[in-house]
This record gives C-alpha cells, structure tokens and sequence, in this order.
C-alpha cells in the first residue's frame, strides 16, 4: 500500500511541473476576447459591445468599435463630440455575458 502511495505521489508532482510557467508576460499579454479599449460598448451603436479588432487611437486612448461601419461616422465627429461619445460608452460600464 505504501509504495502505490509512493508512485500516485510522484505521477501527481509530476503532472504539476509539466504544467506551462505563467511569467510577467503571460499575466500583461491580452488573451483572445479580452477587450483592449477604453470603452466595453461601441462609441457610436452603445447597445453593441466593441469587437476588440477593431480600435482607433484617439487623444492617445484605445477607442472600441463594433464594427467597421462606426468608424466614418467617428471621424465625421468633432473632437467634443467624439469625448462625449467616449465618455458615454465607458459609463454604460462593463458588457454583461
């Protein structure tokens, strides 16, 4: 009995040393699906949620977008009109899933 013990033992600290080693990187580095803007919700459709692939830098931020077709109707706003946008995004919070 001791020496199954000993052997589930060392199979089991082996299996946690084989596991991949997280470093700074891996904790800083975004994952798939994780948002990477300022805003959660599209600027210009507030009811979408951003498509995290489809950002334009602005007043050096990170603007989200749900889709391409926002981003002419971004760059046809005035620079108050593209803050008010932003900042009414970001207060909608984080997407519900």
């Amino acid at each position: 009995m001791f020496r199954i013990s000993t052997i589930l033992a060392v199979v089991l600290l082996a299996a946690c040393n084989s596991a991949p080693k997280e470093d700074a990187s891996y904790c800083t580095s975004p994952k798939p699906g994780v948002i990477t803007t300022v805003n959660e919700y599209c600027v210009v459709v507030q009811e979408d949620p951003v498509n995290p692939e489809i950002v334009r830098e602005w007043n050096g931020q990170r603007v989200g977008f749900c889709c391409n077709g926002c981003i002419p109707r971004w760059d046809k706003m005035t620079d108050a009109q593209k803050q008010a946008a932003l900042d009414s995004a970001i207060a909608k919070g984080k997407v519900v899933r």
